[in-house]
């Protein structure tokens, strides 16, 4: 799938990727705007796993010493937490 063509619920998935990235510590926001596109496009299918997304987001990490792992399994609690009601997103797109 082509990230030119809009596929269904993009906005849902935009919503949940760039929440489930909220809290992780960056550098500067730009750094978590782009984890949080990356792990939008692991949503849709354009990554094949949450690893590579991190990987490619390329994202500055504060403290610098973070592991990709602990980011991975932080991203992953998080999106588990929106998908089964632990967390919800409002309206304004804000974490409720």
């Amino acid at each position: 799938m082509s990230i030119n063509v809009s596929a269904p619920r993009d906005a849902e998935l935009a919503e949940r990727a760039y929440a489930s990235v909220r809290a992780v510590p960056t550098v500067e926001p730009n750094d978590r705007n782009r984890l949080g596109y990356h792990v939008w496009l692991y949503l849709r299918g354009e990554l094949t796993t949450l690893e590579e997304a991190v990987e490619v987001a390329r994202a500055r990490f504060s403290p610098k010493t973070l592991p990709l792992s602990d980011v991975v399994a932080h991203i992953t609690e998080q999106l588990h937490h929106l998908e089964h009601g632990g967390i919800t997103i409002d309206t304004s797109g804000k974490l409720a």
